[in-house]
């Protein structure tokens, strides 16, 4: 064995061992950790034990590992109930995935392993386990082609059984009685409707067709300045608390020091009155009580008369229509373009229910062109960081890396197994920010609709970036030097090179281990919420929306990383197969943390479209056609001909059947919308012939507490109907938030001192919620 040779096994040995090493550490640690620190603080790692409502409260979990028990044996039926149906399709993404790879490593390692192990490429160290290590051995490679033969029926076989069983899961969830009398499944948006419809007559002649009826109509329209004096009454609101709280505390600081000073009777002492300057801290100083007590005064009397008015402002060209029954809904969905169903108020975008349909198209094509630049820019920077892990290689060509010679072989496993992978998750951190601000500005008028518009986004960002950038620069710089010296071998050295691009993505996949651990850690979350909570939140509301408010996930960029994973255990799978069990572990791993953060943590939105659900699964047959486009040139260039033509003919069936697929479910109504008889199923209340249907996918009715009443405001623009939060003061012994809340009250403001005590050690105390969301009393 050369020198050469030598170094290479040492080095690719050393970046395998080293990312191994490096990640395998921090994942144990990581979940040790947090076995042992969970229970210290529950309302960050425990919060949906006590602060949710009761049906999704999960049980506390047994003592330290006692969560992994949990967390695997919880029943589907449970994680629906607790988490909803979007958190559980996520999660058996997770376990179709885990499966499918667990398969896939028994049979590649068993097979493929050994023969590329005793190839003749005179490959060493971790090179020798992969397909580049065969050169000369056509016959081979039938094995290769084999494997990546089932590995494709496989996926495609789980992949049409999922799609089958969601769509029945979802039918399922649309026809529960609870859900199909709630004003959700009753309501639909119309938007772009021409000027001489615009009207609650014409409209509801026009729907009173479908069964059942229109019950309710809400014309939108542009609210135009309102939003604008809300935000700027909610702020004061918010001042007056922070000074009333000011008040309270100074007083209590002094009386502590000593330094107390006759007080007025029914007043506040003049020297605590809290004083600012009115325009940006020009001008004489104001008493802050009074003028923020004025000045929401003003405000209400000006939002309260816009409300009143509201027929008068411009029309939005859209109307929420709601029906007497689900079918009536689901009918006139189907039959109107466009529109969109089972839509909540909170899930509106009001601000892009104005934007014509020409102006979406000018503003998608504007987006379109900002992505792609984006993505080619960011492809620089990508190549740049993925070439470190060819390191050991590219110093026999360039002189200036001499030095890497010299560096301890550990050392050089840390840059190339380690460094990389992390430079290039930071590189995307920014990423799903940009997009979804990008997306907003197509004038897309759901938030799950913006998610959906991010997560296909994102994804394609991913795959250009990651797979296809990375696995071109690394395999390219790899075999650099030997093109450099013959030219004339270019297709022999590229099919031995290209392949051991995989040590890279070996690396990216190992620190995605450590990234399940990481997030079930929730480490930023518990930095944020300790910020918050010494140095931010100080008033009730704060302290309460702080103690209550819990996360969600973001379906847009939580679907695309995995998916990624998925499309390289594919490109990977008869090229390296030691990846396969690294994904396997992957999605095992990531399963158990987000299970635990679906039940324990997170408080998912009930929104059950399963959209975001649907396309991972579609993108899935990305990686599978880049894998055999790329196995086929593989087999071509190894003189394969035969395997590689057949491995072409496969990228091109499984083309074919990624379109039949979208024709049989994606571009069948019966998908998107509730079949008609099952519809009416609900509505002639005959649920038990559904329930029989179903019974395989285990669905039973799990929602509790839906009800047929809907606020007359509940799809009005939130502008039209919003009312001045009621200024909310902590009580306390002395008695000066008694006394604020009077003159709020001489002022004829909303105003409470319940729910909140400042207690003798100068903390707030909160006891309730906000007067606004609860039963209250004023003062």
């Amino acid at each position: 064995m050369s020198a050469d040779e030598q170094t290479n096994v040492d080095s690719s040995t050393a970046t395998f061992v080293s990312a191994v090493v490096f990640n395998g550490g921090i994942t144990i640690g990581v979940y040790l950790a947090f076995s042992i620190i969970r229970s210290w603080n529950k309302r960050i790692f425990e919060p949906k034990t006590y602060l949710v409502e009761e049906r999704k409260r999960s049980p506390p979990p047994g003592r330290f590992f006692g969560w992994v028990k949990s967390v695997l044996t919880v029943s589907q039926q449970d994680v629906i109930n607790r988490a909803g149906l979007e958190a559980y399709l996520f999660l058996r993404f997770f376990k179709m995935c885990t499966s499918l790879f667990v398969l896939f490593s028994i049979v590649g390692v068993g097979i493929l392993v050994p023969l590329n192990k005793f190839g003749k490429g005179g490959l060493n160290g971790l090179d020798q386990w992969s397909i580049g290590n065969i050169a000369g051995e056509t016959k081979k490679l039938w094995a290769h082609l084999a494997v990546g033969y089932f590995i494709i029926i496989t996926t495609i076989i789980a992949i049409f059984r999922e799609y089958k069983s969601f769509i029945r899961l979802r039918h399922a969830y649309y026809v529960r009685p609870e859900h199909a009398k709630s004003a959700i499944a009753t309501t639909i948006l119309v938007v772009g409707i021409p000027p001489e419809l615009y009207g609650t007559d014409s409209l509801k002649q026009m729907f009173d067709v479908f069964p059942g009826g229109v019950k309710k109509i809400w014309l939108n329209r542009d609210p135009l300045d309102i939003p604008k004096y809300i935000k700027e009454r909610e702020q004061l609101v918010n001042k007056l608390e922070t000074s009333a709280l000011y008040v309270i505390a100074e007083y209590y600081r002094l009386r502590k020091a000593g330094k107390l000073f006759e007080e007025e009777s029914g007043t506040i002492p003049e020297k605590l009155r809290p004083t600012h300057r009115k325009f940006v801290g020009i001008g004489s100083r104001v008493d802050s009580l009074e003028t923020y007590r004025k000045e929401i005064l003003r405000l209400n009397t000006k939002i309260d008369k816009m409300q009143k008015e509201s027929s008068r402002y411009p029309p939005m060209n859209s109307a929420f229509i709601q029906f007497n029954t689900q079918l009536g809904a689901q009918l006139a969905s189907s039959a109107t373009i466009p529109r969109l169903k089972e839509i909540t108020p909170d899930n509106v975008v009001w601000d892009n229910l104005n934007v014509t349909y020409f102006q979406k198209l000018r503003k998608r094509i504007v987006v379109t062109i900002i992505v792609t630049a984006l993505v080619l820019l960011w492809a620089i920077p990508v190549a740049t960081v993925t070439t470190i892990s060819q390191l050991d290689r590219l110093q026999k060509q360039f002189p200036f890396l001499d030095f890497v010679n010299n560096l301890p072989k550990a050392v050089i496993g840390i840059i190339q197994g380690v460094l990389p992978a992390a430079a290039l998750a930071v590189l995307l951190a920014l990423v799903p920010i940009i997009l979804r601000f990008l997306s907003k500005q197509e004038g897309i008028v759901t938030y799950s609709g913006i998610t959906a518009s991010v997560q296909a986004k994102y994804f394609f960002f991913l795959v250009v970036n990651v797979l296809l950038v990375t696995t071109f620069s690394s395999g390219v710089s790899s075999a650099l030097p030997a093109l450099i010296k013959n030219p004339t071998s270019a297709i022999d050295i590229l099919g031995k090179q290209l392949p051991l691009a995989s040590a890279f993505f070996i690396s990216y996949v190992l620190l995605s281990l450590s990234g399940a651990a990481l997030r079930v850690t929730q480490l930023g979350t518990l930095v944020v919420y300790w910020i918050f909570r010494k140095f931010l939140a100080k008033t009730p509301r704060r302290i309460y929306e702080v103690e209550t408010t819990l996360g969600s996930m973001d379906w847009g960029t939580a679907f695309p990383p995995h998916v990624l994973i998925a499309c390289i255990g594919f490109v990977y799978s008869t090229v390296a197969p030691i990846i396969l069990p690294i994904v396997a572990l992957h999605f095992f791993l990531h399963y158990i943390s987000y299970s635990y953060l679906f039940l324990y943590v997170l408080d998912q939105p009930e929104q059950a479209t399963g959209e975001a659900y649907s396309t991972a699964i579609y993108e899935l047959f990305t990686g599978m056609i880049i894998y055999e486009l790329t196995m086929g040139g593989l087999l071509f260039l190894k003189q394969a001909f035969i395997q590689g033509a057949l491995m072409i003919f496969l990228a091109i069936c499984t083309v074919g059947i990624l379109l039949v697929m979208k024709s049989f479910f994606k571009h069948n109504p019966s998908v998107e919308f509730l079949p008609a008889d099952l519809a009416g199923l609900v509505d002639t209340k005959r649920n038990k012939v559904l329930v029989e249907a179903v019974q395989n996918e285990h669905i039973e009715e799990y929602v509790e507490g839906h009800t047929e009443h809907i606020d007359d405001d509940a799809y009005t623009h939130p502008a039209f109907a919003a009312s001045q939060p009621i200024i909310w003061l902590p009580q306390d012994k002395v008695g000066i938030a008694q006394i604020e809340a009077n003159e709020c009250q001489k002022d004829g403001l909303p105003v409470s001192t319940e729910g909140a005590v400042f207690d003798e050690s100068g903390r707030v105390v909160v006891e309730k919620g906000p007067p606004e969301a609860r039963p209250y009393t004023y003062v």
